[in-house]
């Protein structure tokens, strides 16, 4: 356990020093306080633009993060050498890996508070009260959807090269975002066939669950304790599955190829 966690801190504080840190946080926060501007081109629905507007910023800026920094932390580690080092000392191949995404993990919740602390001055710039449970609720679970993408990315690190791995997390971070989207517009006339397979998709990879702004009728509202259970105990399964696979293809890989 002490060295699980040695290499998250060591991975922690190389992504809190790494040079896309501060550009990330400050993207994300300029993005935050244009979604406040743009709340007003529409005076009687501005919370749904705001939280339509804002929520997208905030799912794509850490989305972006986690798929870079996934992939970073392990393709780094193999171009520097100091992968072979580090396994070289008594710990083992999962370990590693496991405490490089706790490592990203943090760093990940880190700039999600930094997004949190601008949320909150939105609020105050139009004078607004503090946050509610509900926006507490809806940044938590797309958080947890940042933590989802760093595990889709160090899974394909663990075994594809940085350029093959890169381009397979974009393509189902897509796949996720399109997939009940697509489901929902199927026509009457759409073979069974596609619409099992879409259906199929949609169901097991759909990254629109973790938006409860997406799932409500009204916002400030209370959800539903058994929906948020869902969508935390979906993203965690989901977590759990990528590192599982991460963690077998990368005990039988060799770190040299």
């Amino acid at each position: 356990m002490r060295t699980l966690f040695a290499v998250a801190s060591e991975t922690f504080l190389r992504l809190r020093r790494d040079k896309i840190f501060l550009p990330a946080v400050m993207i994300g926060v300029g993005l935050l306080a244009l979604t406040g501007l743009a709340s007003y081109w529409g005076v009687e629905e501005f919370f749904k633009i705001l939280y339509d507007l804002g929520t997208a910023a905030y799912l794509f800026t850490g989305a972006a993060v986690a798929i870079f920094w996934g992939n970073k932390i392990v393709s780094d580690s193999r171009l520097e050498g100091s992968l072979e080092v580090q396994l070289a000392s008594p710990i083992s191949r999962s370990v590693w890996l496991l405490g490089k995404f706790l490592g990203l993990s943090a760093a990940l919740i880190l700039i999600g508070l930094c997004f949190l602390v601008a949320w909150q001055g939105i609020y105050f710039s139009y004078g607004m009260s503090w946050m509610n449970p509900f926006d507490l609720q809806l940044f938590a679970v797309l958080t947890l959807s940042w933590l989802l993408l760093a595990a889709l990315s160090i899974m394909f690190a663990s075994f594809a090269t940085q350029a093959v791995a890169l381009f397979c997390t974009i393509w189902i971070f897509v796949c996720g975002m399109i997939s009940a989207p697509i489901m929902q517009t199927l026509s009457p006339e759409t073979p069974e066939a596609t619409r099992k397979v879409v259906t199929a998709i949609a169901g097991v990879w759909n990254l629109n669950s973790f938006n409860i702004s997406q799932s409500v009728s009204k916002y400030h509202i209370p959800t539903a304790p058994e929906d948020i259970a869902f969508r935390v105990g979906y993203g965690f399964l989901l977590c759990g599955f990528f590192l599982s696979v991460a963690c077998f293809t990368f005990q039988r890989k060799d770190i040299i190829a």
